[in-house]
């Protein structure tokens, strides 16, 4: 069963906030006294009891997800771990960039003090200083810090105090008093070293350098996400001259991530995902909304080179390669075909299309390469078309070379008319492919590309 208490004060924003959390959890004011048998201060009290008993009784401690202030966009979410005493001592560890004294970054732990305060409502205050906690409520520019003040003393819009607006067994939620950062507490169920490996090893496969941009798909509704490995996520509602880029903040979990508040697609609110059994995508808790990486827009990129899998090759396509390879050694006898890719060719001149990669030297051990241009489109989610110029250009290096070898256009030209058509792409990882089959719409061709360097 979930708890609830709440200041007056701050009611309407709390309530906000947890109206989503569902039902199942009870509320009061302090200003219903006749409501109860119990005065407003006893009730406090009681209710901080019962949380501290609960912060204390984790053999692992706890997870804060930790925000700052609405009032500040430029910072990430945040994985604090805590670990309290009915003594009144927390440690509380953490390895954010933040952290001073040359420790940025680096796992550090900190041991400080905590009260369970009775103000309008029930309070959690940090009131001694934490290296890992305090420096997000301490008034200094966090870049330059500790010698640099903030003009409004505002800091990283963080706090020491919070009031508690709702508690289980499991889950404490947190509201900062001055700045309304919001920290969710989840009760820690494994060693704080392995949650931090496993959730650095599931943002570094959904969140990596390559794939920096996701769909969030709800029904027929998308919206767009950008920067999730950062933990500042854009997002807006297409990716081409959005009408408004917004801004949440998120943490990372050992299976997806939470985001600082909850978001709304369509009619459908949204604010934790967690990896999908296949790991083809993210899903909400309800399962309504996927966040899925734009692999299709990845792969469709061709600025970067793709080869075939020769060993897929067709009859037809396999003495096409031949006769490419006959057209080079008709230039030069040392010459041989190594692969064919799609992409960006390296040669002067540059063309995006066919590129052949060749050895120049007998004992092969140099490469050099040359390109055909080919229309290729993304006519689709995971959907690609390629089409023959009734004109193609050539890049540097195969205008020189087809001044002797005549007949090597044309036969990149045959190898192209193969593989015309519209496909669908099916990748090896949803997240970072490394590779993907092309089959096309009507099921006549297949083949598959794999990346290169």
């Amino acid at each position: 069963m979930k708890v609830t208490m709440m200041k007056k004060t701050i009611y309407t924003g709390i309530m906000a906030l947890l109206l989503a959390a569902g039902t199942g959890f009870t509320s009061c004011t302090f200003e219903d006294d006749d409501y109860f048998d119990e005065s407003a201060s006893l009730r406090i009290q009681n209710f901080n009891d019962s949380v501290q008993s609960t912060l204390v009784n984790s053999d692992y401690g706890w997870v804060m997800q930790y925000f700052t202030g609405t009032q500040n966009y430029h910072f990430e979410g945040f994985n604090l771990f805590a670990k309290f005493e009915d003594s009144g001592k927390v440690l509380i560890a953490g390895d954010h960039r933040y952290l001073r004294d040359g420790n940025a970054n680096t796992y550090t732990e900190d041991e400080s003090t905590y009260s369970m305060l009775e103000e309008d409502g029930p309070v959690l205050a940090f009131n001694t200083w934490n290296d890992v906690l305090t420096v997000f409520a301490d008034p200094v520019n966090p870049f330059y810090a500790p010698n640099t003040l903030v003009n409004d003393g505002a800091g990283m819009n963080g706090d020491y105090n919070y009031d508690i607006a709702s508690y289980s067994e499991n889950e404490v939620n947190l509201l900062g008093e001055r700045y309304q950062g919001p920290v969710r507490m989840i009760k820690c169920t494994m060693p704080w070293a392995d949650y931090i490996s496993q959730t650095t090893a599931l943002k570094n496969y959904v969140a990596n350098t390559s794939i920096t941009n996701y769909y969030i798909i709800c029904g027929t509704d998308t919206l767009y996400f950008s920067g999730l490995r950062g933990g500042r996520i854009r997002y807006s509602e297409r990716t081409v001259d959005p009408l408004q880029n917004d801004s949440v903040a998120c943490c990372f979990t050992p299976n997806g991530f939470h985001l600082s508040e909850e978001l709304t697609i369509g009619e459908t609110t949204f604010q934790d995902f967690t990896l999908a059994e296949d790991s083809t995508m993210l899903v909400s808790e309800d399962g309504a909304v996927q966040c899925m990486a734009m692999w299709d827009y990845y792969i469709a990129n061709r600025t970067t080179l793709w080869a075939f899998d020769q060993t897929l090759f067709t009859t037809a396509m396999t003495e096409a390669f031949q006769a490419i390879n006959d057209a080079l050694k008709d230039y030069n006898s040392n010459y041989e075909l190594v692969r064919i890719s799609l992409g960006k060719s390296t040669g002067g001149n540059s063309v995006t299309g066919v590129v052949l990669t060749f050895y120049t030297n007998a004992n092969q051990t140099r490469t050099n390469t040359c390109g055909l241009s080919l229309d290729m489109a993304q006519t689709g989610f995971g959907q690609m078309s390629f089409t023959v110029p009734e004109s193609p250009s050539m890049d540097q290096n195969l205008t020189s070379m087809s001044r002797r070898a005549t007949n090597l256009p044309t036969a990149i030209s045959n190898f192209s008319a193969l593989i015309a058509g519209t496909y669908n792409m099916t990748p090896n990882n949803y997240f970072l492919p490394t590779g993907a089959t092309y089959t096309s719409v009507d099921g006549s061709k297949t083949f598959a590309l794999e990346y290169t360097e």
